[in-house]
């Protein structure tokens, strides 16, 4: 029966690909929708791994590119292998449906202003890409996934104009007038992707692009916004009052991009008030709180501030500041367990107990995270490169006795001394 079933689906196969590459050689220069549509193939990965099947046929593929147009140019070999390993949305990537949201959001706001050029829209999408993992594809990968990302947007019915071949104007925008055509699945993914930013520094912003998706794609059907509402549930760390702070995450990021000094009145963890001149060289987002990474003053010392400990906010335009050419964010956060940096990278090994073994090999803690070992009872050791072992610590805690820190010595100290004032607490 199972030789059966596997010739059966080798057949079809077959069959597909016999469809797919009469319907291209008939049609050449057809978008991969329509030969999906023409073909019944129900995904982009599907028709892409049978064209690689056809690549070696001549009718539909010379020198390494089909006879198939995504976005006004011809698909080649080394977009599909590059589309096939990075837009399955493994781990570490952001999911389709936010990455159309994330574009689309900039698009608009540019759009008032004549439109965006296709490098600084690169560069915001790299941002999108680093808050889901440090290791980013090469930069012609990128480029070549944002272009899709936008074709995509444009088969879905949003109408973008693209600057001419010779064009003094290079900028990308949406149309004023346009009609989105998308399946109720594709309208209700990108709706929930704005609504992981309810109650958040970002909530006002995104709240205009929902309230547009509300009367544009659920127009004929207000009630399933509503529905969708009431019945997704998202967990994270939130805001009492985002409001009072979305603005000034606004101005950060303009201070970011254009390297201008801010004047800022900022609370620290133990309640005082103090007045600082930052240069904000970048921004990072962990569980929804948002932290602005800068300089202080005349300091050569980089320092994390919380955005929401910020309580006031001036912006000094004219006070421009050089951007340090050796820093990057990136480094600079890359082996740090949250976004605090204010020890040296060490070794960290830890034990987890045979309840939590499976849990900890099938996800990913720290870009440095390394299984060393594996017992025969069922516990591993995990090893890590980090540094910010005061947030490493609390998220130990979490585990309670079902991980133990074998190294380094001062931290398995620190984790000691605070389950015993625990214990103590407890024992009272």
């Amino acid at each position: 029966m199972e030789d059966l079933a596997v010739k059966t689906r080798t057949t079809a196969l077959a069959q597909k690909a016999s469809q797919a590459r009469e319907f291209i050689s008939t049609h050449p220069g057809s978008t991969p929708q329509e030969v999906m549509a023409a073909v019944k193939i129900h995904s982009e990965a599907s028709l892409y791994r049978l064209l690689l099947g056809l690549s070696g046929d001549s009718e539909i593929c010379r020198e390494g590119v089909f006879c198939v147009s995504q976005g006004g140019q011809n698909i080649t070999i080394d977009d599909i292998e590059d589309f096939l390993e990075n837009d399955g949305t493994p781990a570490g990537r952001p999911p389709l449906a936010e990455r159309l949201l994330y574009i689309y959001h900039y698009l608009e706001q540019a759009s008032r202003d004549g439109g965006i050029r296709f490098e600084t829209l690169c560069k915001h999408y790299r941002e999108l890409l680093e808050q889901y993992s440090p290791d980013l594809p090469k930069d012609a990968s990128i480029k070549r996934s944002l272009q899709r990302d936008l074709s995509r947007l444009e088969s879905f019915g949003i109408a973008i104009d693209r600057p001419s071949a010779g064009s003094r104007n290079k900028a990308y925008r949406l149309r004023q007038e346009y009609l989105p055509k998308v399946s109720l699945e594709s309208a209700a993914a990108l709706y929930v992707s704005t609504l992981l930013h309810r109650n958040t520094l970002l909530d006002d912003a995104v709240n205009s692009v929902r309230i547009n998706m509300e009367s544009g794609f659920f127009k004929g059907m207000p009630e399933r916004a509503k529905l969708l509402k009431e019945r997704l549930y998202i967990l994270g760390d939130t805001l009492s009052h985002p409001e009072q702070f979305g603005q000034i995450l606004g101005r950060l990021i303009r201070a970011v991009s254009e390297s201008y000094r801010v004047k800022v009145e900022y609370v620290n963890n133990s309640g005082k008030t103090s007045s600082r001149l930052l240069e904000p060289l970048g921004l990072v987002s962990k569980r929804n709180v948002w932290y602005v990474i800068a300089r202080q003053g005349n300091k050569a010392e980089i320092k994390t501030f919380r955005v929401d400990q910020i309580q006031r906010l001036t912006g000094h335009e004219s006070d421009k500041f050089h951007y340090p050419q050796d820093f990057s964010l990136q480094a600079h956060i890359g082996s740090s367990w949250g976004v605090f940096c204010n020890d040296p990278v060490q070794r960290v090994r830890l034990r987890f107990s045979p309840e939590v073994a499976s849990r900890v090999k099938k996800l990913r803690y720290h870009p440095s995270q390394a299984i060393v070992e594996e017992s025969k009872d069922g516990s591993v050791v995990v090893q890590f490169e980090a540094c910010g072992l005061i947030e490493m610590q609390s998220w130990i805690m979490q585990w309670g006795d079902r991980v133990e820190v074998l190294e380094p010595a001062p931290l398995r100290k620190r984790v000691l001394a605070q389950a015993q004032r625990i214990a103590e607490l407890y024992s009272k």
